[in-house]
C-alpha cells in the first residue's frame, strides 16, 4: 500500500505524536498534549499515513527568529520528527520534510531550523550546522567572579507576575543575539514556565525569580533544587537551571552572581549555553564549569532572497552568491547582494561564491564563516578576495543562542 502524507489539525495532537513517543520508548500524557494543541507555534503537523494507520510525523513551529543586526526573519521550527521502526527504508522522512519545507514556504518562512536528535539525517535535505550550545556543571565552591561585584536585588516572583515581567527582559536579551526565537503568551505559560510534576526529573518546583540592578529589572533565573543525600548530617544541594537571561551585561553578571551563591548548593547545572557565553570571562575559573559542547541549531534556508534580506550586515559592498540546491530546486540561481541595504536581487552576472544550501544555513547567523566552509567544501570562491569579503559582510558579534530545545 502506498504511503499518503497528510497535513493535521490540533485535533488529531494525540494521533500526531504517537511515532515520536514510540520513537523514545515514552508514555502518551494526556496534560503535556492539551498543552501543545493550545500553543499557537504549533503550526504545522504533518502524518504519514500507510492505510488508517500513522507511521511517521513531522511538525514545525511558527516563530521569528533573531537575525544578526536586530532583526528578524519568520522561521519554520521543525519538531516531533520520527517514523515507525516497521516503515524505515521507504522514502517516508524525505516526503515529510519536503512537505514541511513546501508547508514553510507557503507560509512566508524563508528559513527552517531543527535540533537534530541524529545529526547525519538532515545534511542531505540542505540543513547545515548553525549554532553550537553546551552544558556546565559549575562547582559553587570555586564560582569566584574576577571584577569589581554589581550590586542587585532578587526577589521571587508568582507565576502571573513572571509572565508579565520576564518576556519584556528576553525581548530585551534577544535584540542582542542571534538564534533567539520569539515566544507568545501560551509559550510562556506552556513551555517556559511549564511546571509539571512529570519534567521535574526529582528536582522540587520550578522557581522563578527577577534580579534588579539599580532599581531596574535586568535579568530573571528560572531553576529548581534537589536535595543530595550522600550524608544525612550536611545537607547539600544541586541546582538545575532551566533558564537565566540577563537583558544587559549588569543583569548577566547579576543573575548568575545569584545562581552561584545559592546556600547549600554544591553545583549550578545550566545547558544550552552558547560558547561566547560571558560565563567564560566572569568566572575566575572558567574550566570549573566543565563546559561540554555539541551541536545545537541547525538551519534550512526556504527562499534565499527572503532570508538574505531578513539580516543585517557587518560590511558595506556587494557580492554574487549561486546556490545549488537539489531538495529545493526553487532556491537554486545567482543572487546579488547589496549589504548596505540588504537588498537581493537575481542575477545572471559571474558569481563570487558558489555555496550548497547546507553550508549558506551555516553562514546565515555568523555561526561559521564562508573561509570555514570553504575548506570542507561547501563554499567555492570564482574571485580574488570573494572569501574574505563574504566573512566580513555575514560577521555577527555574538555566536548564534538558542536557549531552548524545540
Amino acid at each position: 500500500m502506498s504511503i499518503e502524507i497528510r497535513l493535521l489539525g490540533p485535533e488529531h495532537t494525540d494521533e500526531f505524536a504517537h511515532p515520536i513517543l514510540t520513537a523514545f520508548g515514552l508514555p502518551p500524557s494526556p496534560e503535556r498534549a492539551e498543552r501543545a494543541r493550545r500553543l499557537p507555534e504549533f503550526a504545522t503537523r504533518i502524518g504519514a499515513y500507510d492505510g488508517n494507520e500513522i507511521v511517521g510525523a513531522a511538525g514545525a513551529f511558527a516563530f521569528d527568529f533573531s537575525t544578526p543586526g536586530g532583526g528578524t526573519v519568520p522561521t519554520s521550527g521543525l519538531t516531533m520528527v520520527a517514523v515507525l521502526p516497521t516503515h524505515r527504508r521507504r522514502g517516508i522522512l524525505r516526503n515529510l520534510i519536503a512537505r514541511q519545507l513546501a508547508d514553510a514556504r507557503d507560509r512566508g518562512q524563508p528559513i527552517a531550523a531543527l535540533w537534530a536528535t541524529e545529526a547525519t539525517i538532515y545534511g542531505r535535505f540542505g540543513y547545515g550546522i548553525a549554532a553550537f550550545s553546551g552544558d556546565v556543571s559549575i562547582e559553587r565552591n570555586r564560582s569566584a567572579f574576577v571584577g569589581s561585584p554589581v550590586p542587585f536585588e532578587a526577589h521571587f516572583v508568582s507565576e502571573a507576575e513572571a509572565l508579565e515581567r520576564m518576556p519584556r527582559l528576553y525581548e530585551r536579551a534577544r535584540r542582542a543575539a542571534p538564534c533567539m526565537p520569539s515566544r507568545s503568551p501560551l509559550w510562556w505559560s506552556f513551555r517556559r514556565l511549564l511546571d509539571l510534576e512529570s519534567v521535574r526529573a526529582g528536582s522540587g518546583p520550578q522557581q522563578r525569580v527577577i534580579v534588579k540592578v539599580d532599581g531596574r529589572d535586568e535579568g530573571y533565573a528560572l531553576y529548581r533544587v534537589r536535595l543530595e543525600h550522600s550524608d544525612p548530617q550536611i545537607p547539600t544541594t544541586v541546582v538545575t537551571v532551566q533558564e537565566a537571561m540577563g537583558a544587559s551585561p549588569a543583569g548577566t553578571r547579576a543573575v548568575w552572581r545569584y545562581l552561584c551563591d545559592l546556600d547549600l548548593a554544591t553545583r549550578i547545572n545550566a545547558t544550552c549555553l552558547p560558547p561566547d557565553h560571558p560565563l567564560f570571562l566572569l568566572l575566575a575559573e572558567p574550566r570549573r564549569m566543565h563546559y561540554r559542547t555539541y551541536d545545537s541549531v541547525w538551519v534550512r534556508i526556504v527562499d534565499v532572497p527572503s532570508a538574505l534580506a531578513a539580516r543585517r550586515y557587518g560590511a558595506e559592498g556587494s557580492i554574487v552568491i549561486e546556490v545549488d540546491d537539489e531538495f529545493c530546486p526553487w532556491n537554486t540561481g545567482r543572487y546579488r547582494l547589496d549589504a548596505a541595504t540588504s537588498r537581493v536581487t537575481r542575477t545572471e552576472e559571474p558569481c563570487d561564491l558558489r555555496v550548497t544550501a547546507a553550508a549558506l544555513g551555516s553562514a546565515y547567523l555568523g555561526g561559521f564563516s564562508f573561509s570555514r566552509l570553504a575548506e570542507v567544501g561547501g563554499v567555492a570562491p570564482r574571485t580574488d578576495g570573494a572569501l574574505e569579503r563574504a566573512d566580513r559582510m555575514f560577521v555577527a558579534p555574538r555566536h548564534p543562542y538558542c536557549p531552548e530545545i524545540f
